[in-house]
């Protein structure tokens, strides 16, 4: 686990997937509980942790936010964007050792951690996956699929981008598939945030509204019965960003 200073990548069986080795969609998600009552000793630590990354030359910019909202309340989310596999082993090698500094050390005060590699969807997303800017919240929404039903899901979900560009939606949504370190067939639906208001005024005129204009009631009925089918579970919560917490390695 990167994060933690030792390497442990589970062999992956998305070895096989068409999609080129190369390109820099993988996302690092590495959840961090802390103990009741070490919240504080956690952060110092973390800032501490991050002198050893800069030390051992870290390229990759790990950002930070918390869970203010759901049953998650309190933990924190280790994240980092747009890597190719390659790039993933090249990390493990290069911070695979321990810390020389105790006090960066995490493991002494989280209660538990994992770590879950994603792939970054263009084709349902509507934002870029280069050049990844956090925000301040993030709205996320995280969906448990039948296993029959995956194609089904994406084909109605990337429906729905398509009407919401249609309708003018300058947000940023990201979506991504997880490929490794949890329950599959799992997505995750990232929509950026600045403050509270701007779940308000996110859009003009509600989703339905949106998808009956474009496709007509009908259609726009069988759409939303093809999610409402393939969903298995969905789980919505709010992150902040802690940009006091997070990584950004200083350019060379």
């Amino acid at each position: 686990m990167r994060f933690n200073s030792f390497a442990c990548l589970f062999s992956l069986a998305i070895a096989s997937t068409t999609v080129a080795q190369t390109s820099r969609d993988i996302a690092y998600f590495h959840v961090n509980k802390t103990k009741p009552s070490m919240t504080m000793q956690y952060e110092t630590a973390c800032k501490r942790h991050w002198v050893w990354h800069q030390k051992m030359g870290d390229t990759w910019a790990y950002y930070i936010w918390q869970i203010v909202s759901g049953e998650g309340s309190g933990t924190y989310m280790v994240c980092s964007f747009g890597h190719s596999w390659k790039e993933v082993d090249e990390s493990d090698q290069l911070v695979g050792g321990e810390e020389d500094d105790p006090a960066a050390r995490l493991e002494p005060y989280l209660d538990a951690e994992w770590e879950s590699y994603y792939r970054y969807l263009p084709n349902l997303s509507i934002a870029p996956n280069a050049g990844f800017s956090p925000s301040a919240k993030l709205a996320v929404t995280r969906w448990l699929v039948k296993q029959d039903e995956v194609d089904s899901f994406i084909s109605a979900q990337s429906s729905t981008k398509d009407a919401l560009q249609k309708a003018g939606y300058s947000g940023h949504l990201r979506w991504y598939q997880l490929v490794d370190g949890g329950e599959t067939p799992q997505f995750l639906m990232l929509v950026d945030r600045d403050n509270w208001a701007a779940y308000e005024h996110a859009l003009d005129e509600s989703l339905a509204g949106i998808m009956e204009k474009t496709y007509g009631k009908d259609r726009a009925a069988r759409i939303t019965g093809d999610v409402r089918r393939a969903v298995r579970s969905q789980y919505v919560e709010t992150w902040q960003y802690r940009p006091d917490l997070s990584f950004v390695p200083k350019p060379k």
